[in-house]
C-alpha cells in the first residue's frame, strides 16, 4: 500500500496479501479501494478469509466454483472440509506455526472438492491484524494449479518409468555374460556394458559415451589389440577397411582374435531405429574344443601318431616344396606281416601292444621333421621330406626293415615282428599327394606279395599289373555269374597196382579267349572276396562230373577239390558240402578235400581244425597239399585231421639231381606212413622219378607221366581206354603200351 493510500495489483501475491490484510484492518478508510481488490481477486484468484480459530468467514466465487461447496456450505467451517488427506500434519502444523506469528505462509496444497476430487492450488496465506497489531483472521488466497501438477505428475511418472526402464536394460546387459554395445545413427557409441570393456582391455581406459566406432578400432590397432591386423602400416589400413565394412554391412559374425589367447565372435545389425546392437561371445573354449577336435581328428588313438589325414596333408605340403625346389623325398608305407597270427594266439592286447611298439620305434627312428603316421589297423607311412637320390631311400628303408624286425617280449615269448614296405619316390612318382599315396601302397602290394619282409620300390609298371588284376576280378565275378568257370580232371593212380584210383579237380577259365593260370586265378578270387564263390563252382562241376562218368557205367573213383581256408571258415561249409553230395547222389567216399600248409597256419586254426574233423567224420578224406614248402610242423599234423600227405612237384621234379630233394621226399613218405597216413606224389614227369617213389613205398602217383589234366568232356573216353587195357596194370605208366 502507498502513501496515498492506494492498493498496488502489480505487486506479488504475498505483498497484494498483507496489503489487503492492512486494508481490511482499516476497512472504514479505505472500502473503495478494498472493493477494487475484491473485484480483481474474484476475477484472477481463489480467496479466503478465517478468523483466528481457523473457520471460514468468507470466500469469494471462485472459491465455490473449484470446491464444489455452496458458500452457506462453506462458512463456519474449517478448511478440514476441504482436507484431503494428501498431506501429513507436520505439513499443516508448519503452516499454523508460520501465520500464527505473524508470518505468510506460501505453499501448494491439494484439496478434495465435495464430489471427492483432488484438486491442487499454489496458496499465500497471510494474517489480518488489528490496529494494534493483534492477529484478528487469515487471508488465503489461492490460484487452481491442478493442470500444471497433473502435467508435472504424468512427467514425473514418465521420468521415472523411463528412469526403471534404462536401470532394467542397464541391468539386463551387465547380466549379459557377452559384450554388448548399441551406436546411434551416426555411428557413435551409446550404450555398453562391462563385459564389452573386458573384451576389449587394451582399449577400455578411452571408451566413452559418444565415442565413434571408427575411432574405437584405429586405437585398438594402435595398442594391439587386434593382431590380426597385422605389423605393417598397409595391411593395417586394409584390415582396419575391412573391419569397419564388416561393421556396416553386418552380412555375417564375424571371428577376432585377440592376442592373449582369447577369440570373440562379433555379431552386429541395426535395429528398425537405425541404432546398430553389436554383441561380442567369447568363443575361447570353443575355438580350444575345436582345436582338440581338430588335433584328436589327425591323431590316431592307439599310437598317438599321426593319421590318414594328417599325413595328406604333410604329404601335400612336401609335394609342394620338392616341386619347386627340384629336389626329391620319400614316402614309406610299411605293414606287419604277422599281425593275424599274434592276434590269434596271444589276443587283439598283445596285438596292440605291438602296434604300439612300432609306434614308439618309427618315432625314435624318424628324424627331425619327418613325419610318422598310423593309416590303419597294422600299417604305418613315414614321408622323407628331403633325400639326395634313390639309394639314401632304399638304404633307409632298408635300416628301417631291420629296425623294426627287432624281436621284443610279450607275454613271456619273444616275438619278431615281420614287415614289408612300400617305397614311392616325391614327386617322381606321383603328381598329387592321393597319387604318391597309391603309388606307395602299391608297392607295398607288390612288397607282400614276393614273400614279405622285404623292400619294394614302387614302378609304374607295378600299376599297370595291380590294374590288370582289378580288371581279372571285374571279369571273373562276371564269369562266375556266367558259369564260364569250368574245370579239368587229372588222373591219380596206385603205385602197388597201377590202378586209377580217383581224380584232382583243377579250376579253368579262358579270358577273352585265352586260358588264365590257375594260380593267378585263385590268388585274384582270394583277394577280392570271390574264392568261396569260386569253391563251391569248382564243386560243383566235380561232383556233377564224378556222377555223370559213373551213370556212364564207368570207374572215376574219388575227386579230390582244392579248399581255401576262407571256406572253412565258412560256418555252414560242411552242411553245404554234404547238400552238394546227396544233389548229386553220391556218397562221402567221393570226395576228397585237399588243403595246403597255408591253411593249417591260418588264424582261425581252431575252427578249421573242427570243420576238417566233421568232413572226417562223415566219410570225407582229407589230404594235406605241397607238404614240405611251407612251416607247418608236426604239431600241425597232430592237431589237424589228415589221411594223406601230397609231396609237391618242387621236391619230385629234383629227386634224381638233388640228393637233398630226394631225402626230403624219403622223409615225408615215411613220416606220412609213421603216422599211418597215405603219401601222394605230384608233378611225375619221368620213369626215374616214378620208379623212385615206388622203391620209397609211396602210395599214389600223379603228374603228366600218368596223364595230363584232361577236359570234362574226353574224361570218359580216358576211363574207357584205362578199361580197355585190363582190370591190373602194373610197373611204370612208361612202360605200358
Amino acid at each position: 500500500m502507498r502513501d496515498t493510500g492506494e492498493i498496488d495489483l502489480d505487486c506479488p501475491w504475498e505483498e497484494t496479501a498483507r496489503q489487503m490484510a492492512r486494508a481490511v484492518s482499516n476497512l472504514g478508510r479505505i472500502e473503495t479501494e478494498l472493493l477494487a481488490y475484491q473485484n480483481a481477486l474474484d476475477q484472477h484468484a481463489i480467496v479466503g478469509i478465517t478468523d483466528r480459530r481457523g473457520v471460514i468467514t468468507a470466500v469469494n466465487e471462485p472459491f465455490c466454483r473449484i470446491s464444489g461447496y455452496e458458500q452457506s456450505e462453506l462458512l463456519g467451517k474449517t478448511h478440514a472440509i476441504l482436507n484431503s488427506g494428501v498431506h501429513g500434519k507436520e505439513f499443516f502444523r508448519t503452516m499454523w506455526r508460520t501465520i500464527a506469528t505473524g508470518g505468510t505462509w506460501r505453499g501448494e496444497i491439494c484439496n478434495r472438492t465435495k464430489c471427492g476430487k483432488l484438486y491442487w492450488v499454489d496458496s499465500t496465506i497471510a494474517p489480518i491484524k488489528a490496529e494494534c497489531g493483534r492477529i484478528e483472521g487469515y487471508l488465503a488466497i489461492r490460484i487452481d494449479i491442478t493442470e500444471r501438477k497433473i502435467i508435472e505428475a504424468e512427467r514425473a511418472a514418465e521420468i521415472e518409468a523411463r528412469t526403471r526402464a534404462e536401470t532394467l536394460l542397464r541391468d539386463v546387459i551387465e547380466a549379459i555374460p557377452d559384450g554388448v554395445a548399441a551406436f546411434d545413427t551416426d555411428d557413435r557409441l551409446i550404450l555398453w556394458n562391462q563385459a564389452f570393456l573386458t573384451t576389449y582391455p587394451k582399449v577400455a581406459d578411452v571408451i566413452r559415451k559418444g565415442m565413434p566406432f571408427s575411432e574405437m578400432v584405429h586405437l585398438g590397432v594402435e595398442r594391439g589389440q587386434f593382431p590380426q591386423a597385422g605389423t605393417t602400416p598397409a595391411r593395417q589400413r586394409a584390415w582396419i577397411e575391412a573391419c569397419l565394412r564388416d561393421h556396416i554391412e553386418a552380412t555375417r559374425p564375424i571371428l577376432r582374435d585377440l592376442g592373449d589367447g582369447r577369440w570373440i565372435q562379433v555379431r552386429e545389425s541395426r535395429s528398425v531405429s537405425g541404432h546398430r546392437v553389436g554383441v561380442r561371445t567369447d568363443i575361447t573354449e570353443l575355438k580350444r574344443a575345436e582345436g582338440i577336435i581338430r588335433r584328436q581328428a589327425e591323431r590316431d588313438p592307439l599310437t598317438g601318431l599321426g593319421n590318414r589325414k594328417a599325413l595328406i596333408k604333410r604329404l601335400a605340403a612336401t609335394m609342394r616344396a620338392r616341386k619347386k625346389d627340384g629336389d626329391c623325398g620319400a614316402l614309406f608305407f610299411l605293414d606287419l606281416d604277422n599281425l593275424k597270427q599274434i592276434n590269434d594266439t596271444l589276443g587283439h592286447d598283445a596285438g596292440d601292444h605291438l602296434i604300439a611298439t612300432l609306434a614308439e620305434r618309427l618315432s625314435a627312428y624318424a628324424r627331425e621333421g619327418e613325419t610318422v603316421a598310423r593309416i590303419g589297423g597294422d600299417e604305418f607311412a613315414i614321408v622323407i621330406p628331403r633325400l639326395t637320390d634313390m639309394a639314401e631311400a632304399i638304404a633307409y628303408g632298408e635300416d628301417l626293415l631291420a629296425m623294426l624286425d627287432a624281436p621284443l617280449r610279450m607275454q613271456g615269448r619273444s616275438i619278431a615282428p615281420r614287415c614289408s614296405i612300400g617305397l614311392a619316390l616325391l614327386p617322381t612318382d606321383a603328381r598329387t599327394a592321393k597319387e604318391a599315396f597309391k603309388h606307395a601302397d602299391i608297392a607295398l602290394y607288390q612288397a607282400k606279395a614276393r614273400g614279405r619282409g622285404t623292400l619294394c620300390v614302387f614302378d609304374p609298371a607295378m600299376k599297370a599289373e595291380l590294374e590288370e588284376r582289378r580288371a581279372i576280378a571285374d571279369d571273373l565275378a562276371i564269369a562266375l555269374l556266367a558259369d564260364e568257370v569250368d574245370i579239368a580232371l587229372q588222373p591219380k593212380t596206385a603205385f602197388k597196382d597201377g590202378r586209377h584210383t580217383g581224380f584232382e579237380a583243377l579250376v579253368r577259365w579262358q579270358r577273352n579267349g585265352a586260358p588264365v593260370p590257375p594260380p593267378l586265378m585263385v590268388s585274384v578270387a582270394e583277394e577280392n572276396a570271390l574264392i568261396v564263390a569260386l569253391g563251391y563252382r569248382v564243386f560243383e562241376l566235380a561232383l556233377t562230373s564224378i556222377r555223370a562218368l559213373t551213370e556212364a557205367g564207368l570207374e572215376p573213383g574219388s575227386v579230390a577239390v582244392n579248399v581255401a581256408a576262407m571256406q572253412l571258415r565258412q560256418d555252414d561249409f560242411v552242411a553245404r558240402v554234404l547238400g552238394l553230395l546227396d544233389k548229386h547222389g553220391l556218397p562221402p567216399s567221393a570226395l576228397e578235400i585237399e588243403v595246403t600248409e597255408h591253411v593249417l597256419l591260418d588264424g582261425a586254426g581252431d575252427g578249421i581244425a573242427q570243420t576238417l574233423a566233421d568232413l572226417r567224420a562223415q566219410g570225407i578224406r582229407v589230404s594235406l597239399d605241397d607238404f614240405g614248402t611251407g612251416y607247418a610242423s608236426l604239431t600241425h599234423l597232430k592237431r589237424f585231421p589228415v589221411d594223406c600227405l601230397k609231396v609237391d612237384k618242387s621236391f619230385v621234379r629234383d629227386i634224381g639231381r638233388d640228393p637233398d630233394d630226394a631225402i626230403l621226399t624219403r622223409t615225408i613218405i615215411t613220416l606220412a606212413h609213421s603216422l599211418g597216413m597215405e603219401a601222394v606224389a605230384e608233378g611225375i614227369e619221368s620213369a626215374e622219378q616214378y620208379q623212385f617213389l615206388e622203391e620209397q613205398g609211396c602210395d599214389y602217383a600223379q603228374g603228366y607221366l600218368i596223364a595230363r589234366p584232361i577236359a570234362r568232356r574226353d574224361v570218359a573216353d580216358y576211363l574207357r581206354g584205362l578199361a580197355a587195357l585190363g582190370p591190373v596194370r602194373t610197373g611204370s605208366p612208361a612202360d605200358r603200351p
